[in-house]
Formats: C-alpha cells, sequence, structure tokens
C-alpha cells in the first residue's frame, strides 16, 4: 500500500467540484420542496371532491 500513487485533483478543480456539488444540493432541495407542496396541493383537492 505504501507505493501506491493517489492523483488529487488541483486545488482550483476540487473548488469547481465543491462548487458544483452544493449547486446540485440546491436544485434537489428545491425540487423536494416544489414536491412536498404539489403533495399538499393535492390533499387539498381531493379533500373538495369528496367533501
Amino acid at each position: 500500500m505504501k507505493n501506491q500513487i493517489i492523483y488529487l485533483p488541483s486545488r482550483e478543480e476540487q473548488n469547481q467540484i465543491g462548487i458544483f456539488l452544493n449547486q446540485i444540493d440546491s436544485l434537489i432541495n428545491l425540487h423536494q420542496r416544489k414536491l412536498d407542496l404539489l403533495k399538499e396541493q393535492k390533499k387539498g383537492f381531493l379533500q373538495k371532491m369528496f367533501v
């Protein structure tokens, strides 16, 4: 194991990867909130249908 060469991206590339992952995380959170709101809207519509 001591003779293994480990390649690491440059500091700039690591920063770019970090920014990209943060953007993906924000997008996932945004879509999750939208999905939650749509589920609540669906519940409301179903309640109105069967009242």
